[in-house]
């Protein structure tokens, strides 16, 4: 089903996300004028000091915020499609798991402080591990949404006890330091994963728009899927790579930030319906614009204190869905 409602969000979303990009450029631990953000972005701001905050501390961060923001909303729009379940998003499958593993393993065996690259490299091979296992678990049942589900909670629950048992083991300021990346951070990150970050995410998101008719396909049961000439279970298979891919990417820059893939498509698809090829796009937007609008939060709430950003999505996450509890009396979702 398609809303009308899609002629105006795409418009809508750009400009809210330009809103949302200058105000996070202005607003930290110290406030900056809009006159001057836009004087130090083409080079003639004065103040030497601001200009550094905002040029190579605020911008890196705020498209930092943008991508991944965009990059999970469509990983989670992805996952909800192929398992028929719009309580799903990137984590359902095991992925903060194999990310958690990964982490524990390059603060408590040392390799953060070799190299800060470390830390995100180790993030992505765990959640690279955790996502084949989940990929060779399901191939053995055609990838059904049921044991898409069910293996992603077995690996994430043996990934979690591993990193419970690294932590018991390890230094408390050694846990400390990693317990706030895996809550998810931006403080922190390598600004030369910038560039990779960029083309891996909107090459995945470009791609699977242009697969929205695809994803439509496969969300049909599987007789009708194949009445249009559609490999289910290779297609799923594919997909779930992709989005797996993409939230790979995300958590190995920034650590679990967790209900953006959940809420924001689930919003999106109240307003454009669910034509994949018009939620996906949709989704990207209003990612780009929620997470850097958390991010701000962050800075500005309790400054001079940062707090991680998944502290924020959670709360806004958790307040959405007990809304959405209420709304539906507590007896389903849709």
């Amino acid at each position: 089903m398609v809303n009308k409602n899609y002629l105006f969000i795409y418009p809508l979303m750009l400009i809210l996300i330009i809103i949302v990009f200058l105000v996070s450029l202005a607003y930290g631990l110290s406030e900056v004028s809009f006159s001057d953000v836009l004087k130090a972005l083409y080079g003639n701001l004065e103040d030497g000091n601001e200009a550094m905050i905002i040029k190579q501390v605020r911008l890196p961060r705020t498209i930092m915020a943008c991508i991944v923001g965009a990059g999970l909303a469509v990983s989670g729009c992805v996952f909800q499609a192929i398992l028929k379940n719009p309580l799903a998003d990137p984590f359902t499958l095991g992925i903060s798991g194999g990310a958690a593993f990964g982490v524990a393993i390059a603060f408590v065996f040392g390799l953060s402080s070799i190299a800060n690259f470390f830390v995100p490299l180790c993030a992505f091979i765990g959640m690279t591990i955790s996502v084949v296992i989940v990929y060779l678990m399901s191939l053995r049942r055609k990838f059904t949404s049921k044991t898409m589900v069910l293996s992603g909670v077995v690996v994430s629950y043996i990934f979690s006890s591993i990193v419970m048992l690294l932590f018991s083991l390890s230094p408390s300021n050694t846990v400390q330091t990693a317990f706030i990346w895996l809550m998810g951070d931006f403080s922190n990150f390598d600004e030369r994963l910038l560039p990779f970050i960029i083309v891996v995410i909107l090459t995945s998101i470009i791609i699977l728009s242009l697969l929205g008719n695809v994803i439509n396909t496969v969300c049909l049961n599987d007789e009708k899927s194949r009445t249009f000439g559609v490999d289910v279970e290779k297609n799923i298979a594919f997909l779930f790579l992709m989005a797996s891919i993409i939230a790979a990417a995300t958590v190995s820059v920034c650590g679990i930030i967790g209900f953006i893939g959940l809420i924001v498509p689930h919003a999106m698809r109240k307003i454009v319906g669910t034509n994949n090829m018009l939620l996906i796009p949709a989704s990207a937007f209003s990612g780009a614009f929620f997470l850097p609008f958390c991010d701000t939060l962050s800075r500005v709430l309790f400054s001079p204190i940062l707090i991680p950003i998944g502290v924020i999505t959670n709360m806004i996450g958790g307040f959405f869905f007990v809304c959405l509890l209420l709304k539906s009396d507590g007896t389903h979702v849709k």
